[in-house]
């Protein structure tokens, strides 16, 4: 009996249960560098204070004004990158995923986001759009037949991570959980 192919699973298991290489302060502390290209005093202090939402939003706690979360340049990742030199345009900037597949796995993932809903709209199939007090904008991406998701202005939302690289909505006082992409 070849046990290979069984050790080779076992092995794939370990390795994807184990947690993210870079975690929330590490992102904090790549957001911090990245404001080093900020030459006035003022403006890079906001920015040092807007690369600290990650950790701001795995603690729980109120959001950095949106204009400090702004001045953060994005982190761009070796592919993206080179797919915006080709095309000339920026790469948009996407959530950074700190989390485990056992954190997703379990729904223990730190969040990506908290905050209040200040805006919502539908797209023609459906699907809202959503606007956030931290500025971040994100649209359904599972959109059901039917009814309309009901989302209140002021609720405070939660974005996780979800499994395939997906990211999951939840608003207080509504009982579904929504797939999302982030918006422009």
């Amino acid at each position: 009996m070849d046990k290979a192919p069984f050790l080779i699973a076992a092995t794939g298991c370990v390795l994807l249960s184990l947690p993210a290489l870079a975690d929330t302060r590490d992102d904090v502390l790549g957001g911090i560098q990245r404001c080093q290209v900020i030459q006035d005093d003022r403006k890079w202090l906001d920015c040092t204070y807007g690369a600290q939402q990650l950790m701001r939003a795995k603690l729980g706690l109120a959001p950095a004004p949106d204009y400090q979360q702004r001045l953060v340049p994005p982190a761009q990742t070796p592919l993206a990158a080179v797919a915006s030199e080709r095309r000339g345009t920026p790469a948009a900037p996407q959530p950074h995923r700190s989390a485990s597949f056992l954190q997703v796995l379990t729904g223990s993932a730190p969040p990506v986001a908290v905050s209040s809903l200040t805006s919502a709209r539908y797209d023609s199939q459906g699907a809202f759009i959503v606007t956030l007090e931290n500025g971040q904008v994100w649209r359904q991406v599972n959109v059901e037949y039917g009814a309309k998701a009901r989302l209140k202005l002021g609720a405070k939302v939660t974005i996780t991570p979800g499994a395939l690289g997906s990211y999951n909505l939840k608003a207080d006082e509504n009982p579904h959980v929504y797939k999302v992409e982030r918006g422009t």
